[in-house]
């Protein structure tokens, strides 16, 4: 039988109690912990750095969201200016990957969310999409944030709160960036708009500079051709014929210079690539050489035209070999190699001509991004960072393409490839303006 004390515990409940007591304990600090988890993690989530690029702000959120959110991906979507931009962060079982999905984007956003599930349906089938908005101070909704689950899995009442709150503080940190990128672009402009204006300036200094000049070497050209002859046979005669030459080397310079700076001479026409190197090399060459590199140019053995302008190409062209002098300062035998060369590609012909350096070579790490405007890793008194990226541009606008490549310390190659006219084109434009040829 029981004995008192035990019969009194019972009767009275108190070991009952004392259970129900630990276990609503236990509870409550299973909860603490978990609102600590969710708290550090909402902290983790105000830290985004702002110049943290879409696709890394999309796995950071991921990440974090993985922590207290059954989520197995997760998507940003960014709506502006007419596009959807998705960043869709995937779990592969050991690391996220980044995909970007583009679409355009409607005013109504209820719409715009509806188009959002359908198409990451499209890329993860057996997955369903639950979305809170993002919205600014001001109620603007400007994207979502969506996790993606298994179709039999539901985030519960609670759980949804839980997005909707982390939602409210991604969407501070989301905005800040759009901030800092606006900001950034503006800086951007402004810092080209002054660049251009520049060269403008100089395109001017050198057009006058040029004018001036041409008067007395017509003088120079002139009289040396009536002394020449005259003095038939002298023996000062080989030093006139260099004065001769070396004249018209200097006027031919000085109308390069002139067409180059002339912008309005940008029209398009049907141009010979080797007769666009030809002027670059006589525009730059000798500044080549004196610098003390070997300049090789090996022109293509059948004729290559293609149709756009001479100018701006010959632009690509010279900023090509001045960025390869440039990478070969202080180089042991420095050469630098022009070949032009029919390209096939997908069906089409292309002109090709290519600038090899045996210089510094760019690093991986810089390759990817030698194009992008104001990008440079020469020193401020040296590089704007701006050749490359309208060299782009140019051979875009042309149709064509721009490509490099490189080996750290060994080389660098520059490849621009345009649409090639075909003979019977070239021959139909020789006849209709005969005046070209």
């Amino acid at each position: 039988m029981f004995d008192k004390q035990e019969m009194l515990e019972k009767l009275t409940g108190i070991q009952s109690s004392r259970k129900s007591y630990y276990t609503e304990l236990n509870y409550l600090v299973e909860e603490m912990k978990k609102k600590n988890s969710q708290l550090a993690v909402i902290n983790q989530l105000t830290q985004i750095q702002i110049n943290a690029s879409w696709p890394e702000t999309s796995i950071y959120i991921a990440s974090q969201l993985k922590q207290i959110l059954p989520l197995e991906h997760f998507a940003l979507s960014l709506v502006k200016g007419g596009t959807r931009s998705t960043y869709l962060s995937r779990w592969n079982g050991t690391e996220w990957q980044c995909q970007t999905l583009i679409e355009a984007a409607s005013a109504d956003m209820s719409l715009n969310q509806t188009r959002l599930h359908a198409s990451l349906q499209e890329v993860l089938i057996d997955h369903a999409a639950t979305s809170v908005p993002l919205h600014s101070p001001r109620q603007q909704n400007f994207g979502f944030l969506t996790i993606l689950h298994q179709k039999e899995e539901q985030l519960s009442g609670e759980e949804y709160e839980l997005f909707l709150l982390t939602a409210s503080h991604i969407s501070v940190c989301v905005e800040n960036i759009l901030l800092f990128q606006d900001v950034h672009e503006k800086v951007k402009i402004e810092a080209q708009l002054v660049q251009s204006a520049k060269m403008a300036a100089i395109g001017e200094i050198a057009a006058g500079i040029a004018h001036e000049l041409n008067s007395p070497l017509t003088a120079i050209l002139g009289n040396s051709q009536l002394l020449l002859r005259e003095m038939g046979t002298s023996s000062a005669t080989p030093l006139m014929n260099d004065i001769y030459r070396c004249g018209v080397r200097c006027k031919k310079i000085i109308q390069n210079l002139l067409t180059f700076s002339r912008q309005e001479e940008y029209q398009f026409e049907i141009v010979s690539i080797d007769d666009v190197v030809e002027d670059a090399l006589g525009l730059i060459g000798y500044q080549l050489t004196v610098s003390g590199l070997a300049v090789h140019f090996e022109a293509s053995p059948s004729p290559l035209s293609f149709y756009g302008s001479r100018h701006q190409i010959e632009q690509i062209i010279i900023n090509l070999l001045l960025n390869a002098r440039d990478a070969l300062a202080g180089k042991e035998d420095p050469q630098i190699t022009i070949r032009s060369f029919h390209h096939q590609e997908d069906d089409r012909s292309y002109v090709g001509l290519f600038v090899h350096d045996n210089g510094s070579g760019i690093s991986p790490d810089h390759l990817p991004q030698i194009f992008q405007p104001f990008f440079s890793t020469k020193e401020r008194s040296k590089g704007t960072g701006l050749g490359l990226s309208v060299s782009l541009g140019i051979a875009l606008a042309h149709g064509g393409k721009l490509t490099a490549e490189s080996e750290s310390s060994h080389y660098s190659r520059f490849t621009l490839l345009l649409p090639q006219l075909s003979d019977e084109e070239v021959h139909d434009d020789e006849e209709t303006n005969p005046d070209r040829r």
